[in-house]
């Protein structure tokens, strides 16, 4: 009797499917991506399709005064229209195994593979969001194919020079503690600015966050930071990712309010129970894996980041989807090899504006604040 068996090929397809939706979901910041223009994680797929680099582009609103009945001829406004490059590059690991090794074993070796390189691409999408949110600026010549980075910098490889340049050209989307006044355009001297006792991540800063994110001037071509969605009676919505200990301060914050304002039932009230906490119609989520930004502050203080994330604060683009692979190389089908391959990149979305000679992050408001180590 012949007996019909399953196709290696397809179960390897049926695992992509579901690995790559697991993955994604697990990350943590899957409800915060998308392809729409709202999402503060905004998803490009046209290069599966084919091509190297995907453009995301940005027209500013018009800042002149117009005319009333006098000639407009020769008065005309030209568009200033913006495009922001985004260039993926490969993910690819893998896990080898002897035959002899998952005869011996007592535990499904191929299973245990799968697992741990989700976990591994869930890492590598999680860790490249992060890293891009603290990006400070775009360089052509930190892209690289053979070890895998975007062509930004992030702020934990970022030379002096170069987060002063970010500090000098992002003074509309700094919230440097407490107060605005405690910005300067040399990164050092304004994180000496911040101590424990003012600049800590409070409710109030959540909203010094939100009315920063919320300023427009035409005349100077200052664009707001989007919100993520609107509501009724004049209700904006953003989401804030902090560190885990400038969630901590927040928390302790928030617990008086928390405790007056909100039914005292473990289920509903964020003193009882995990999760995100909301400010204003901010969301603001704890990353427990954002690293701190070193003890910078005033007297050695840790000075760490706060996200505050409108629409259109990164760009993905993906140019394949995870593909498991197979090791061919198997030594007489002795070696069993399997991988998980993908192309994609995140990067910070940032535009020269209007009159403008340096990039600005455009739909992200960064948050610096002291605190105090456990």
């Amino acid at each position: 009797m012949s007996y019909s068996t399953t196709a290696t090929e397809n179960t390897l397809k049926k695992w992509e499917r579901e690995y790559f939706k697991e993955y994604v979901r697990e990350s943590g910041f899957k409800p915060y991506m998308g392809t729409g223009s709202t999402n503060p994680f905004v998803v490009k797929k046209q290069l599966i399709e084919g091509g190297q680099v995907i453009s995301i582009p940005l027209v500013y609103a018009l800042t002149g005064d117009g005319t009333g009945t006098s000639t407009l001829v020769g008065q005309e406004e030209s568009l200033v229209n913006r495009g922001y490059d985004l260039k993926p590059y490969w993910h690819r690991h893998a896990v080898a195994m002897k035959k002899s090794e998952k005869q011996n074993s007592t535990i499904d070796l191929a299973q245990a593979a799968r697992d741990n390189l989700k976990t591994w691409d869930m890492d590598e999408m999680r860790d490249a969001i992060i890293n891009s949110m603290s990006s400070v600026v775009e360089a052509s010549g930190s892209y690289n194919e053979l070890l895998g980075h975007p062509k930004e910098v992030y702020f934990s490889e970022a030379t002096t020079a170069q987060k002063n340049t970010w500090a000098a050209a992002n003074a509309t989307r700094i919230v440097p503690g407490a107060t605005l006044n405690n910005y300067s355009a040399t990164f050092a001297t304004m994180a000496a600015n911040l101590d424990t006792t003012n600049d800590t991540l409070t409710v109030e800063k959540v909203q010094l966050m939100k009315r920063t994110a919320k300023k427009r001037d035409r005349t100077t071509g200052q664009a707001s930071v989007r919100p993520i969605r609107t509501g009724d009676q004049g209700r904006e919505y953003y989401v804030c990712f902090a560190h885990s200990l400038a969630f901590r301060d927040l928390q302790q914050d928030m617990e008086t309010i928390n405790l007056d304002g909100r039914p005292r039932n473990i289920d509903d009230n964020p003193v009882f129970q995990d999760g995100d906490l909301l400010v204003d119609g901010v969301v603001i989520r704890e990353i427990p894996e954002m690293a701190t930004y070193g003890t910078i502050g005033a007297s050695s203080a840790t000075v760490v980041p706060a996200y505050f994330c409108g629409a259109q604060a990164l760009g993905i683009a993906w140019g394949q989807m995870p593909r498991v692979t197979r090791r061919k190389e198997d030594d007489y089908e002795f070696i069993d090899g399997v991988g998980t391959e993908s192309l994609w990149s995140v990067e910070k979305l940032r535009y020269i504006p209007p009159g403008g000679s340096s990039a600005v992050d455009y739909g992200m408001i960064t948050g610096l604040f002291a605190t105090a180590a456990d």
